[in-house]
Formats: structure tokens, C-alpha cells, sequence
């Protein structure tokens, strides 16, 4: 027999004596007990199974024929245990005592100690006994309890009889008829589909749940790939028919569509937690994704290239430096590379995500001057090396006049220690972002530096050959500034304002990246600014995109 399957089954019988609302009669069918054990027919395993009442761990008989008989002592705190190393025990019953060996089974959660048809030196031991204790590598466990045994062995007997007489065929529930889904596509499940199974791209997920003690709940997928193995998918959900969350199957790299389960835990802030399924050539293998903010994580194609990957956001912002309502974390993007969950949220491929993320985070923080929102688009300007840009738009007297001073402890990051409280908002956000690995600090080379500094040197700026157009000299010249010790230049327009700390410089031309702010709106462009004696040509990547070509400014002359 497998004993793989006997010990999760023994788990699985554990947790349905201890849940609340679970119809254990599903799986098993009650066949006899006394005052100590319950015994039962085992109809997933097709054995008999005899299980101590009224608690998570202990002694166990498992009969899949009546001339084989497997006794296992079985607790979750047996999981450190060596899966299938043999271990010297002693066992003491108020009996007598036995010394051998046992082999070690450990599986989702629980770790065993078996004997498989055990001499009769162990059987005696437990007869008339009421307790029995453990001890295996100079730690004991126990006591458990024995009331009943002399029943329980001659009732499993009897039951792995009635099993050879086939009394118990007809108990068997032929399998519900799995659902096809479509791949890509989160399905919604709630505790009332608790039962149902799915197909799809060669994946049959069946969906059970139960209640715990604790108060909490558990979702149970267990996942099937043809030809590759299965597995149990065991995630956190609200108790009491109050759980929900989401199952797919998406092509989330290269190789096999994977499953996707998610479920949420409850709370009014929090959180859903997701895994992942991969089948490989050595069985399943199921990857944490993480536990996450509100109340949906569902993967999305955000190259087009027909993978797909999870649009989240950073966690730690939410309470860092605002309540959880007026936290605006940026943007995190998370793929699964290599059979392995990879955040590639700076990957160039994901760029535009996070510009888009930028401007909206922008554009709150503008409107709102709330320390949560700000934080959120310092965070995202950061991971575009664009903080000191984001930076120098901030207003911080109105944001400094709306943040809490509980947001200014330094706390909960192993970097406090010793450290006093911050002084400001811009303190805050930028001693944490350091601390969290985002960029803050200017990328601009000194070449760059330089060639900004001699276009500064044009004070009254650079304007078009016709004064009165918006970007001529009397409405609106080009004027550039440079400030070394920011580590930032900019460049002023009609009703505009572009900051830049990222540059390229080749001969007499400089490419920029720059975040630009004007009458309300946020925007990135790309400038390409080209020497030509004592004219300048301006091109802009956006300006392109609309149609505008390149134009040749002049240097305006210093007004008296």
C-alpha cells in the first residue's frame, strides 16, 4: 500500500473531526466505534481507518485488507521527521513497554511514525493499556490515549472484512462531471462551489473547503495534470460560507499553462493570497505569490506577447506614510521566470506600465497634496530614475501641514534602530525609499551636467525666428537651468516646465529623459537638443508623435 496516501489521509481525517460545518460523509463511511475510536471506511483510499475521537494526533489503525494491517502514531508535531527514515522509539503503555524501529512519513503538514503489520510484542503492549507515550530522538511525545483498543482492533478487522465482501462498493459516489473553463480566465468561486471540479488545458482542479478551530477557514484545490502528478493547493479564506476567490489556468511563461488560485482571507483591508501551480517533469510544484491588499489579484498580459503577469503593488507603502484609505502604493509587477516568482517591475518591457502608474500618481498627489498619494509617486518616479524630477514638483509646506506625526516615527524597518524621528515628510519618504531599494538618487553624468550648463548660460533662453509664437522670444523662450548639487536640470517653455536627470550626451547634442508638468497635466517626453553654432534644434519624441518637427531656435537677446 501506499503509506504516502495513509498519512494524508490521516490528515485530512484529523482536520474533518476538528472543522466546523465539513461533511466528513463525503470521504468516509462510519462502520463502528466505542468509547475511544471511531472507525470508518476510507472510500478515496478504499481502506478501513480507525481514528482517535476528540483529537488532532495519536495512535491510528489503517486496514486495507484483513490480512494487512498498518498502525500508525501520527501529530503535526512529528513534521520535522525525515520522510522515510527509519527511526529508533520507545513506547510505553501503563502496559508494558516496547522498543524498535519505525519509519517516518511526513506530508502536508503532519509527520507519522508506521509500523506495517505489526509482531505481536506491539500489539500486546497496547491491549488492556489506556495510554501510550513516545520517544524518538530523546524527545517525547504524548500521552495518548488507549481507552478502547481492544474494540478498535477487532472492529477494524471486522471492517476490512466487510470491505472483502464488497459491502461496501455500492458506497462508492461516482466522480461529479468537471466544468470546462477557459484558460486565461479567472473563474470567481464562493464556499458554495465547495465540491465542484474544473478542466482545463489538461489541468482537472477540484475545489473543497472547511472550517478550523482557530476561527479561520481553508480552501483546498487539488490540482491534476495529465500525465505530470497532482497536488493540494491550500490557501486561507473566510469561515463560515464567506470565502471567495478565483481559479484559472494562464500561460505564465514559456512552458505549461499554470494554475492560478487565489482566495481572500477577509478583513476590511486585507488581503488576498495567491499561489501558482507549475507542472514539471518531477511533478507539481506549487509557488507562493504572495498575500496581498484588497480583494483581486488576476494575472493580465501586459507585453501582448500572450504571457501573462500580475499588476500589484508595493505593500509596504500602506501606513508607511499615510492611514490605509490615503495610501497610493506604486506599482509592483511580478512574472513568474524559471519556475520561480520574479519582480520585474524595472524590466524595459514593463516601462509604459509604470509611466502610466507615474502620471496618474502624479497628477493625485497634485490634486490631493496627501502624504500617501506623493509617497506613491516618488515611489514610481524612482523606479524610472525620475525621482529627483517627481521631487522638485512636490509641494512640501501643504503636504508637511496634512501628515499625521505618528507617520514621522521611524519604526518597523531594522535601519531605525538608533536613528530619532524624521524631521519632514521629505525626510521620510526618501530615508525609506533608500532603505526599500528604490533609486533616489540623480543618474545625470557630468558630461551631461556640463553640456546643461553652457545651454544655461543662454539666460534669456532660445526662441523661434518669429517673435510672436508661444515659444518666441517674448512669449516663451526655452530657458534652461542646471543645479549641480540637486544633481537635476530643466528647461522652461510656454506655460511648461520639464525636469531632467537622466542624459545622453554625443558631440554637440544631448538626449534627454524628462518628466514634464504644465496647465494641470504630467507628462514624459523624450528631448533631443542639438548645438548649431548659436541656434539650438529641439526635438521631442511626443512633439514627433503629434507631428511637430524638429525646431531651430535661436538664442534670445538679454532684455536691458
Amino acid at each position: 500500500m501506499r503509506v504516502f496516501s495513509l498519512l494524508v489521509a490521516v490528515s485530512l481525517l484529523i482536520s474533518l473531526q476538528l472543522a466546523r460545518g465539513v461533511r466528513a460523509e463525503e470521504r468516509y463511511v462510519a462502520f463502528a466505534e466505542n468509547r475511544g475510536w471511531t472507525i470508518q471506511y476510507d472510500r478515496q483510499e478504499n481502506n478501513c481507518i480507525a481514528a482517535p475521537k476528540g483529537t488532532d494526533g495519536g495512535l491510528f489503525f489503517v486496514r486495507p485488507s484483513s490480512s494487512e494491517v498498518v498502525v500508525l502514531i501520527a501529530s503535526t508535531k512529528l513534521s520535522w521527521l525525515t520522510d522515510e527514515k527509519d527511526y529508533k522509539v520507545d513506547i510505553r503503555t501503563n502496559s508494558r513497554p516496547w522498543n524498535g524501529t519505525m519509519r517516518a512519513d511526513v506530508a502536508d503538514g503532519s509527520g507519522g511514525l508506521y509500523l506495517v503489520n505489526p509482531n505481536e510484542a506491539f500489539l500486546t503492549a497496547l491491549r488492556g493499556a489506556s495510554r501510550l507515550s513516545l520517544s524518538v530522538e530523546n524527545v517525547n511525545y504524548g500521552p495518548f490515549s488507549l481507552a478502547g483498543s481492544n474494540d478498535t482492533i477487532k472492529q477494524l478487522l471486522e471492517c476490512a472484512q466487510a470491505l472483502e465482501r464488497g459491502e461496501f462498493k455500492s458506497e462508492v459516489p461516482e466522480p461529479a462531471e468537471a466544468e470546462t473553463i477557459n484558460s486565461d480566465e479567472l473563474v470567481s468561486w464562493s464556499a458554495e462551489d465547495f465540491g465542484k471540479s474544473y478542466s482545463v488545458e489538461g489541468w482537472t482542479l477540484s475545489l473543497t473547503g472547511q472550517d478550523n478551530p482557530d476561527g479561520t477557514g481553508t480552501a483546498l484545490l487539488r490540482a491534476e495534470k495529465d500525465g505530470k502528478g497532482e497536488t493540494t493547493i491550500k490557501l486561507e479564506t473566510s469561515p463560515e460560507g464567506r470565502g471567495f476567490g478565483g481559479i484559472g489556468v494562464y500561460k505564465l511563461d514559456w512552458s505549461d499553462p499554470a494554475v492560478v488560485f487565489t482566495s481572500f482571507t477577509g478583513g476590511a483591508h486585507c488581503c488576498t493570497e495567491a499561489r501558482i501551480a507549475v507542472a514539471t517533469d518531477n511533478g507539481i510544484k506549487v509557488i507562493e505569490l504572495g498575500m496581498f491588499d484588497g480583494a483581486s489579484v488576476k494575472p493580465e498580459d501586459l507585453e501582448g506577447d500572450g504571457t501573462f503577469e500580475f499588476e500589484l503593488s508595493d505593500q509596504r507603502f500602506l501606513y508607511a506614510f499615510s492611514s490605509y484609505a490615503d495610501s497610493v502604493p506604486p506599482v509592483q509587477i511580478l512574472a513568474l521566470r524559471d519556475g520561480e516568482v520574479a519582480d520585474v517591475t524595472k524590466d524595459a518591457a514593463f516601462r509604459p506600465v509604470v509611466e502610466r502608474a507615474l502620471i496618474r500618481t502624479m497628477t493625485l498627489c497634485s490634486e490631493e497634496q496627501g502624504s500617501g498619494a506623493c509617497a506613491g509617486a516618488l515611489g514610481n518616479a524612482a523606479l524610472l530614475g525620475l525621482y529627483r524630477s517627481a521631487f522638485e514638483f512636490m509641494v512640501f509646506d501643504e503636504i508637511n501641514a496634512k501628515m499625521e506625526d505618528s507617520f514621522l516615527e521611524c519604526g518597523g524597518m531594522d535601519a531605525c534602530k538608533g536613528r530619532g524621528d524624521f524631521k519632514d515628510f521629505q525626510d521620510a519618504v526618501t530615508f525609506r525609499l533608500r532603505d526599500w531599494g528604490y533609486e533616489t538618487e540623480s543618474r545625470l553624468s557630468d558630461a551631461a551636467s556640463a553640456f546643461m550648463e553652457e545651454l544655461a548660460k543662454a539666460e534669456a533662453g532660445f526662441g523661434a525666428p518669429s517673435d510672436d509664437t508661444e515659444n518666441g522670444c517674448s512669449m516663451g523662450p526655452t530657458v534652461f537651468r542646471m543645479e549641480r548639487a540637486k544633481g537635476i536640470a530643466d528647461f522652461r517653455g510656454y506655460e511648461h516646465i520639464c525636469n531632467i536627470e537622466n542624459a545622453s550626451v554625443l558631440h554637440n547634442a544631448i538626449a534627454t529623459d524628462a518628466l514634464c508638468a504644465g496647465e494641470g497635466d504630467y507628462w514624459l517626453d523624450n528631448h533631443i537638443f542639438e548645438r548649431d553654432g548659436d541656434d539650438l534644434w529641439v526635438f521631442s519624441l511626443g512633439g514627433a508623435r503629434a507631428g511637430v518637427a524638429p525646431a531651430r531656435l535661436s538664442r534670445c537677446a538679454k532684455t536691458p
